[in-house]
């Protein structure tokens, strides 16, 4: 009996001392780099030659607990994330061993053990849709509560509400431009049918709408007055207004963006470190021995490959992702012609240097702080509580 639990215990521990790291390490990198992303969301979703032009103030956010600001959401999708990653890998790789003689000595195969990082990495993918949807709505839900502070002075409704003077409901003699070529409409709050047509149609709707949509439309204007600030108000908010499909947007896209995140960096890491060792005999990826500079350099050029190729899928998904995705665009194509005709090339491009600098410090920072845990939770495992000794 006591060698069967001594030949045991290693795996049961070796995992659990594992979950414990892997999600302590994702909770802290993901808090300590949580104001790049808030700000590189916030690049790129705002319209900079728009706000110039009608003179809107910055709308960036003018304390620590806003530059926070849908942190909980992405932190909580970090340590679900990653636990989920450990575990569906462990297990994938536990159910495709092969135990070729039938005896007690599974194995497996290189093959079998990329098909379940796949697996495991499309799992951990399906994890990050739902929450990087609600960290988006609480960043624009801040930015529209910056705005509306900071816009007073301007005389009309940044949401694109229609009163007074900027009403569009009259006969068609007397309809003028539409409302968002002459006034600044917030990005950062639900547009209104009447505005999505003008933007997208550039026609104004006459007659009336569906009580369906009238509830709606009503919720728009009552969320656009009093945005939600707290995770769980921006859940309510977004199941209000548009179902689940609120927390299932740019599915495709995000996928789309991890596969080439992780081929973009392991592709880039690989090269670079043949570059610097073309002699080596080993052929593991991150084999070799590197000075500390050179290890430094080789994750330095992968983080800027991954940057240049991957941005403009990122920028893709947080639109597709944003609170008029859905009303402004059908698809990446779309949302990609539509931002480089409105905005030009560059705005495919918004937010890299932020998105650069998480991504630089993520790494480093996850393997130093895994390392760290992972020894505390070993030598507590150790320890014997109430011992003579």
């Amino acid at each position: 009996m006591s060698e069967t639990k001594s030949s045991q215990s290693p795996v049961g521990d070796s995992l659990l001392t594992a979950l414990i790291s892997t999600t302590t390490s994702a909770a802290f990198t993901a808090t300590a780099t949580y104001p790049f992303d808030f700000i590189k969301t916030q690049q790129q979703l705002n319209n900079e030659k728009v706000m110039r032009k009608w003179g809107i103030p910055g709308n960036y956010p003018n304390s620590i607990a806003q530059l926070y600001k849908g942190g909980s959401a992405l932190v909580l999708g970090s340590v679900v994330k990653n636990s989920t990653r450990l575990i569906a890998y462990n297990w994938s790789t536990k159910f495709m061993s092969i135990d070729s003689h039938g005896g007690h000595n599974n194995k497996t195969t290189a093959p079998r053990i990329v098909v379940a990082g796949v697996m495991s990495g499309f799992i951990e993918t399906l994890w990050i849709i739902p929450f990087e949807n609600v960290k988006i709505t609480m960043i624009q839900n801040q930015t529209l509560a910056n705005e509306l502070k900071r816009c007073t002075d301007l005389g009309y409704d940044i949401t694109g509400k229609t009163t007074g003077h900027h009403n569009v409901h009259h006969t068609a003699h007397k309809v003028n431009k539409p409302i968002y070529l002459r006034q600044y409409v917030s990005p950062h709050a639900y547009l209104s049918a009447d505005v999505v047509d003008q933007y997208i149609k550039h026609r104004v709707r006459f007659g009336g709408l569906p009580s369906k949509n009238k509830a709606i439309e009503a919720l728009k204007v009552h969320y656009n007055k009093h945005p939600s600030l707290t995770l769980f108000g921006t859940v309510k908010e977004m199941y209000e207004l548009k179902g689940i499909g609120a927390f299932t947007a740019g599915t495709f896209i995000t996928f789309t963006r991890q596969i080439g995140i992780s081929w973009v960096w392991l592709a880039t890491y690989n090269a670079t470190r043949q570059l610097l060792d073309p002699h080596t005999t080993e052929n593991n990826w991150f084999g070799g021995k590197h000075s500390a500079i050179e290890s430094i350099g080789l994750h330095l050029l992968s983080s800027m490959a991954v940057i240049m190729v991957t941005q403009p899928l990122d920028v893709l998904k947080t639109h597709l992702q944003s609170k008029n995705g859905k009303s402004l665009y059908h698809d990446s194509l779309s949302t990609a012609y539509n931002l480089f005709i409105r905005q030009g090339p560059w705005a495919l491009f918004k937010g890299s240097f932020p998105r650069f600098l998480k991504v630089l410090i993520s790494g480093g920072m996850t393997a130093t702080v895994y390392e760290y845990v992972e020894r505390m939770v070993t030598a507590a495992s150790n320890q014997k509580i109430f011992s003579e000794e």
